[in-house]
């Protein structure tokens, strides 16, 4: 056999090896921005790419075994708000002895913020109970799969099984309905994420270290990263800001200012105002009412 024969022979040898390699790989869905991308997260990734993030910086984070999609984050609920029992708990006289406690220990702290936004050092306090028992509970959901699995939240299939699901419960239930429910709530996660990965791209610390809470709220403060972005009196960074009491009790003081918080206002407009913070009636009313005990 000639050299080129056997050349041509090796070539065809090596093609089919190829072929048979690339057969037994799984498919990841059809062609798009980002190759080589987890299945679950194609279309999140194409749209991340497209709106200016790194392929190199977003496949690590979301190939990582840490990111897998939380499935319980897709579901839709037929539920709405909250019920006020959840709140009972911060309203008894040992919670509030300890609410007490750290104004005192956090006076300097709170008398300054105070002075600097026009905000009444109870309520900050107030806040920090509900919010986080004071940093004792930041969260313990992993904020990029939090994030990203309510983000996809509307894709087609989601979309199907969650109908069925609640189908169950309502037959009466409209498609449309639910599929804009899911748009919104999953458009928010997209704009949440994309907050929080801007903002992590600059830390030191491990992004799927960052823990928070099911929807993704961050620190002792429990903001979501684009009120981080918008409020935070962070002098060390997300890593540093996280359980940093004088920086959560300044960022709490300057966010209720930027929505129109000043002494003495009248309790009807300091509930408009806590209602950004969590649109809960509950919450609001629990927030007015440790204040109020921890001034009395």
């Amino acid at each position: 056999m000639r050299r080129s024969e056997k050349k041509g022979g090796m070539r065809l040898k090596r093609l089919l090896v190829i072929l048979i390699l690339l057969m037994g790989i799984p498919s990841f869905g059809p062609a798009n921005d980002s190759p080589g991308a987890p299945f679950h997260y194609q279309i999140l990734l194409d749209r991340l790419t497209k709106d200016g993030f790194d392929k190199e910086f977003l496949l690590p984070l979301f190939l990582d075994p840490r990111a897998e999609p939380i499935p319980k984050r897709m579901t839709i609920s037929l539920l709405t708000g909250e019920r006020p029992e959840i709140y009972k708990k911060f309203l008894t006289l040992e919670s509030i002895l300890v609410a007490k406690n750290f104004l005192r220990q956090n006076l300097r702290i709170l008398k300054e913020m105070e002075n600097r936004f026009d905000v009444e050092k109870e309520v900050p306090v107030a806040i920090l109970m509900v919010e986080s028992r004071f940093g004792e509970n930041i969260g313990k959901h992993r904020v990029i799969p939090t994030l990203g699995s309510i983000a996809l939240m509307d894709t087609p299939e989601n979309l199907q099984k969650n109908y069925q699901i609640l189908r169950e419960l309502d037959p009466a239930l409209s498609y449309a309905w639910m599929e804009g429910l899911a748009k919104k709530r999953a458009n928010w996660a997209y704009q949440e994420l994309r907050c929080f990965l801007g903002i992590i791209s600059h830390e030191r610390i491990d992004p799927l270290d960052v823990m928070g809470s099911h929807a993704g709220a961050l620190g002792m403060a429990q903001f979501i990263p684009s009120s981080y972005l918008a409020y935070a009196q962070s002098k060390k960074g997300l890593e540093g800001w996280l359980l940093d009491r004088e920086e959560a009790i300044f960022s709490i003081g300057n966010y209720l200012k930027s929505h129109g918080w000043k002494k003495d206002l009248p309790v009807e407009k300091q509930g408009r105002i806590l209602w950004y913070y969590n649109r809960s009636k509950p919450y609001v009313e629990t927030i007015l009412q440790i204040a109020d005990k921890i001034k009395k």
